[in-house]
């Protein structure tokens, strides 16, 4: 009886076109992959958004970045909307009348909580991370959102091209120290976005005069870029728009005002909640003016993200 089977040609012919199928697909799934963790990025943002609109509906005000530098005791903005968005159990396991950083809060500050993670970064698979030891809880949950102090001075500007002396007219660098203490002719309070490393000032919508859809409330970071970045942080849980948008440099302790700046593994670009809560994607090809118009709440620009 005469046998059939496949030779040894036909066999590598096959697995020849299993192989090409599989390149075919696989640049398919990973866009699929990409698409799914940009929404959840999004999805994230706009769940913080809203957040940050039902505080200010409840207490008249958009929260403060953090209490004045650098080791409070109180919450920072990311603790303060918590209750406003399914975490009151979380913030009420926090001793706030110590430091997010005191060995009382060790244990709830190493919470996860989905809403500050973004998948698209690796790192996102073990997001309780060393912060900054000397002001921030460590380990502790990192921050993949961070709110935005548009162009305020980060105690440097090293990339405005009109200088890093911040003033009115210095578009990419004004206030001073985070918005903290008072210098360079400011006082202290003194900062550019919806929220600073200040009590001393918080903002209304009332003050946000360029329009919320024009000002950036909220955008992506990657913490492991900046050890500051955490969720229970008190120094700082904030970004500037005076750091270009994806600017990817080797992070050190010392170099918050280089690579602290909002960022993201997207291709392309990175996530914004808008002030009116909308969350839209931004290039990174945008023009450095117009990004850091978008940051100022008040700066009389007209600005777009789209």
């Amino acid at each position: 009886m005469k046998r059939f089977g496949f030779t040894l040609i036909e066999l590598l012919v096959v697995i020849a076109i299993i192989a090409i199928l599989i390149g075919l697909l696989l640049p398919a799934v990973q866009k699929v992959r990409e698409a799914a963790s940009r929404m959840k990025c999004q999805n994230n943002l706009k769940q913080i958004a809203i957040a940050v609109h039902s505080f200010h509906s409840s207490y008249e005000r958009f929260p403060f970045g953090t209490g004045v530098c650098c080791t409070p005791a109180g919450p920072n903005w990311t603790v303060s909307i918590m209750p406003f968005a399914e975490q009151t159990n979380l913030v009420n396991s926090l001793n706030l009348a110590v430091g997010l950083n005191n060995s009382a809060n060790a244990t709830a500050v190493k919470t996860i909580v989905p809403m500050f993670i973004c998948p698209t970064d690796p790192a996102s698979s073990s997001p309780i991370m060393t912060r900054f030891a000397a002001h921030n809880a460590s380990p502790a949950l990192a921050l993949w959102y961070p709110a935005s102090m548009g162009p305020t001075h980060m105690d440097d500007c090293p990339f405005c091209p009109l200088g890093a002396t911040p003033s009115a007219t210095n578009y990419c660098c004004q206030g001073y120290n985070f918005g903290t203490n008072g210098g360079a002719g400011y006082p202290a309070g003194s900062f550019a976005g919806i929220f600073g490393r200040t009590d001393v000032t918080t903002i209304r919508i009332s003050s946000v005069t360029d329009g919320l859809s024009g000002t950036f409330l909220v955008g992506e970071t990657l913490p492991g870029d900046c050890t500051f970045m955490g969720v229970f942080s008190q120094n700082f849980p904030l970004s500037a728009t005076s750091i270009p948008l994806n600017t990817f440099e080797t992070a050190v302790d010392s170099n918050w005002f280089r690579t602290c700046g909002f960022k993201s593994k997207h291709t392309g670009g990175a996530s914004f909640a808008m002030g009116d809560g909308s969350v839209k994607f931004v290039s990174t090809t945008i023009n450095y003016q117009i990004y850091n118009n978008l940051g100022t709440r008040a700066g009389g620009e007209v600005a777009s993200a789209d």
